[in-house]
């Protein structure tokens, strides 16, 4: 086996877990950059090479995760801290703020890089942890500095994730933030985006839609709602956002999308085409269990994330379902 063939397997085997392959010598960095040169490979970070289409066919948040671990083994005295170290915790971090990877330096440090995709933050918090491996900026900072960085709708991904796996409780962030908020830019945006916070969402995309309901003037929806299917007595499925208006009516809200069925029905034992068809079945379900709800008075709204993302639109729709202002 020459030194390509060599390198070509431990690239593979890197990309099957997800990971970076470091280059140890000159002469296998050489090599690895031979093969980047020719487009069969990639070096996200230098020093660090990944089979070119396993890399760009990885989530977001893994090809995250693969830098954090590739820094952390070429740098190991280096903490991660704002996106970088709120992946490192398992947060939920909008794939459209991973594009660089952040360290904290202490006070007073003039630490330059030469490379643009990693940036560096003042350490305000010296108590650090070890997550996932790597050395980062505790829970409540991470969550602290992410909220004070990115707005509203991003925010609230993120504090909700860490509220819906446990990481942390309410009233250990509203502490936290009181503590550290004096003379912070964005604490004021911080606060505001921690009082919504709520970790019955289930993932991002909820919170995000959620951000934008809010911004919007609606009132605020019940989440998670558990709710008897009336043609099916003793059946319940909970849903994404709940209404209950005065009048006693209710509106439910769906996030919806095909990948989302894909996602939840499909198999990796099975073929493309049986995750389709079971992917289509699980819509006709839905479809059966929204003409029942109907039936029973409940006005049920279907939209997906792009739909939201088209404010003026997704105003228009939930205004003409009936969904209260704030």
């Amino acid at each position: 086996m020459n030194v390509n063939e060599n390198l070509r397997r431990q690239l593979s085997c890197a990309s099957k877990r997800n990971h970076l392959l470091i280059a140890h010598t000159p002469s296998e960095r050489k090599s690895l950059k031979l093969l980047a040169a020719r487009g069969a490979a990639i070096e996200p970070i230098p020093g660090a090479f990944s089979l070119k289409k396993e890399y760009e066919h990885m989530n977001p948040r893994a090809r995250e995760r693969a830098r954090i671990k590739a820094i952390h083994k070429l740098h190991p005295d280096w903490t991660f801290c704002l996106y970088s170290a709120a992946i490192a915790h398992g947060l939920q971090v909008p794939h459209t703020l991973l594009d660089a990877t952040h360290i904290a330096i202490a006070k007073g440090r003039n630490w330059r890089k030469a490379e643009p995709t990693i940036h560096s933050h003042i350490l305000h918090d010296p108590i650090t942890t070890t997550s996932d491996g790597v050395p980062c900026t505790n829970n409540s900072a991470t969550i602290f500095e992410c909220l004070c960085a990115t707005d509203f709708r991003f925010g609230l991904a993120i504090v909700d994730s860490a509220l819906h796996n446990h990481l942390v409780s309410r009233k250990t962030l509203i502490d936290y933030f009181e503590q550290h908020a004096r003379y912070r830019h964005g604490s004021r945006q911080a606060h505001m985006t921690l009082m919504h916070a709520d970790g019955r969402s289930e993932n991002g995309g909820e919170s995000v839609v959620r951000a934008i309901i809010l911004e919007l003037g609606f009132a605020e929806p019940d989440l998670q709602v558990e709710i008897e299917d009336p043609l099916n007595p003793g059946t319940y499925k909970r849903v994404d956002y709940y209404w209950l208006l005065e009048d006693g009516r209710a509106i439910v809200g769906e996030l919806d999308g095909f990948e989302k069925y894909l996602k939840t029905h499909g198999n990796p034992r099975k073929s493309p085409d049986e995750n389709l068809r079971s992917a289509i079945k699980a819509m006709r379900r839905e479809r059966m269990r929204e003409t029942s709800l109907n039936l029973a008075g409940i006005t049920v709204l279907r939209f997906s994330y792009a739909d939201a993302l088209d404010t003026e639109k997704f105003f228009s729709l939930l205004s003409t379902a009936g969904v209260p202002l704030a």
